[in-house]
């Protein structure tokens, strides 16, 4: 459990002021797990699940030394193949997530972007369900049934005096803008989101109006800058007076940590961004935000005088809650079932365990899709003289996610189950006419995945950089030198000028040239900015299809029924094979090591997240 704590303010004047104690609890992202169970490989996973993480609520509540409130911050309805599952459910039966927040009563509730991936008649229905206030600020136009900008709690709050008194809690919720390009096809003409900043504002103020002691901001996003791109927490908390605590999410990260996407306003050791009390509690219920404020009351209002902020890890050892685990309970059964069924047979199998060393085939079967997609939709257009690639990024690569966060089809069957791990997000196909420079500096942006050293033994990957923005273009062969100075910042920042690690782009072994155009297929995400890719501009020629990359490549496997699976490499690295450094991945590669044999593998043992380590010459 990590803590930061920062002394009570001791202002003279307030030293014999009634005195209170508020206790905020959150969780964000938790991504439908609602139960300790990994669907794709159906089998339990410790420090997971609300299920596992009620008791840890329960604990908290009761610890409490005043009152206590509960929220969430959002993305909860879609991530998990349960959740693709309850989407397809009857409207008459009741969400899980909305029984849930329900039995664990949640005091408010924020949108995320992926709580739109289903659509707005799904959002709406469990809006209907859910006895919470379900809030976003964010929404400038359109309308989102039961959703309000923010929400007054009124608590009655007993003081050091032995007096109670009246506290009220205004809260409210923001979220990225680009969740309306992300959703496009569900969103376009019916809902548009202000920016991050302005929203926040907007809201606090209007809390404020509406008679706030207090206001408590969730926010959908991560702490990076720039100010009202898709993460904006650092913004929100510098530039909009009146926020007393924040809750933030989005990016999976953790908060307070040591390391971290801020600038010097971010202070890990106090709990605070910009001075105000925050706390972004991971993924997948993985842990519990808390925050506690110190109260006074003086001269009628009251002040937040001192805090201290915690994340309390979901134990592998705790018991689950069984009330909890038996309201995922049928939906747990109608996803098993769903995941069973057979698409096509491979004659091979194949995994991602190396997809950081080398390209692998999980991704050539997502840019066959991708790029058939493309080709039949601007078929008898301008666009379809222009030679049609692919950018893909390896969904299942470990990561943040663990060490079973691994593409792994045995030999025979290709599954539902499968097909979720290949596509685990409801993104569309979409396109952009890039030229030979905008592939130049893609394939740069793409290469700061990497941070290995010369000096000493190091991690090949940098473990800022998650695998979703590791994009690789299919067609073309692209040669990388992970060990050069990166062109770009994990953000997507460009560097110094001089620096590079893409030494080679060629197309059927010839230079691309700079002028050249070509109709790169990419995911909605990254077509919309996701990642901050180069070359995606306002004057950006873009092809938005509303065909998912799931159901397109479900379609194509169908199609094919057995499937060769072949290697098509799409890059290497360009040295000598003479660096030793280190992956991590699967403890299952151990029995695939003759897959990367030109790299001399040598295991060296498990790290403490569970992957298996091993030294390979770069």
């Amino acid at each position: 459990m990590r803590v930061a704590i920062t002394l009570p303010l001791g202002e003279r004047e307030r030293m014999n002021s009634p005195k209170a104690h508020l206790r905020l609890l959150a969780t964000s992202d938790v991504h439908m797990h609602i139960v300790g169970w990994d669907a794709l490989r159906d089998a339990p996973v410790s420090g997971r699940g609300m299920d596992n993480l009620a008791p840890l609520i329960a604990t908290a509540r009761q610890e409490a030394a005043g009152t206590c409130l509960l929220f969430d911050n959002g993305d909860a309805l879609q991530g998990t193949p349960m959740g693709d599952v309850c989407a397809q459910m009857p409207g008459s039966e009741p969400h899980p997530w909305a029984h849930v927040l329900n039995a664990l009563d949640f005091d408010a509730v924020g949108l995320g972007n992926h709580d739109f991936d289903f659509g707005l008649a799904f959002l709406e229905q469990i809006v209907t369900q859910i006895d919470a206030p379900v809030l976003c600020a964010s929404i400038g136009a359109g309308d989102v049934k039961g959703v309000r900008a923010g929400h007054v709690l009124k608590r009655d709050v007993a003081c050091s005096d032995g007096e109670t008194r009246a506290l009220t809690i205004g809260v409210t919720s923001v979220l990225p803008p680009q969740t309306a390009i992300w959703n496009h096809r569900f969103l376009s003409g019916r809902v548009a989101f202000a920016r991050g900043v302005a929203a926040a504002r907007r809201s606090v103020q209007t809390l404020r109006a509406d008679g706030a002691d207090l206001v408590v901001m969730l926010c959908h996003s991560g702490l990076a800058s720039p100010a009202d791109g898709e993460n904006f927490a650092t913004a929100i908390a510098a530039q909009v007076s009146g926020i007393d605590a924040m809750i933030m999410g989005h990016t999976h990260r953790e908060f307070p940590a040591t390391q971290h996407d801020g600038g010097d306003e971010v202070c890990p050791d106090a709990g605070t961004v910009s001075d105000v009390p925050a706390v972004m509690p991971g993924y997948a219920a993985e842990m519990l935000g808390v925050i506690d404020l110190a109260l006074s009351y003086a001269d009628d209002a009251w002040q937040v005088t001192g805090h201290s902020v915690a994340l309390r890890r979901n134990r592998a050892d705790q018991m689950p809650d069984a009330a909890i685990t038996q309201i995922a309970a049928p939906a747990v059964l109608q996803t098993r079932a769903a995941l069973g069924e057979v698409i096509a047979q491979t004659d091979t199998g194949f995994h991602s365990y190396f997809d950081m060393l080398q390209s692998g085939p999980s991704t050539q079967l997502i840019a066959d899709a991708m790029t058939e997609t493309i080709t039949d939709h601007v078929a008898g257009t301008e666009l379809a003289a222009l030679p049609v690639i692919a950018s893909v990024a390896p969904m299942a690569l470990g990561g943040r996610a663990g060490p079973t966060n691994f593409v792994e089809v045995a030999k025979g069957p290709l599954t539902t189950g499968h097909l979720s791990t290949l596509c685990p997000y409801r993104n569309a196909i979409w396109a952009a006419v890039l030229t030979g420079s905008d592939l130049w500096a893609w394939a740069e942006r793409s290469a700061v995945y990497f941070s290995p050293s010369r000096t000493g033994l190091s991690n090949l990957v940098n473990p800022t950089v998650p695998c979703f923005n590791f994009d690789l273009l299919h067609g073309p062969m692209t040669l990388i030198d992970p060990f050069a100075l990166p062109k770009y910042t994990p953000l997507g920042i460009p560097t110094q000028a001089n620096a590079g690690r893409v030494t080679a782009l060629t197309l059927n072994g010839v230079p691309i040239a700079e002028d050249a155009r070509f109709l790169v297929a990419m995911t909605s995400y990254r077509g919309a900015g996701g990642g901050a890719y180069p070359g995606l501009t306002r004057d950006t020629t873009l092809v938005r299809t509303d065909v998912e990359l799931k159901s397109a490549l479900r379609d194509q496997l169908s199609r094919r029924g057995a499937i060769p699976v072949q290697q098509h490499p799409v890059w290497h690295f360009n040295g000598a094979h003479d660096t030793p450094t280190i992956i991590e991945t699967s403890p299952n590669a151990a029995q695939h090591l003759d897959d990367i044999a030109v790299f001399d593998p040598i295991p060296i043992g498990l790290s403490d997240a569970g992957f298996l380590r091993i030294k390979v010459l770069i």
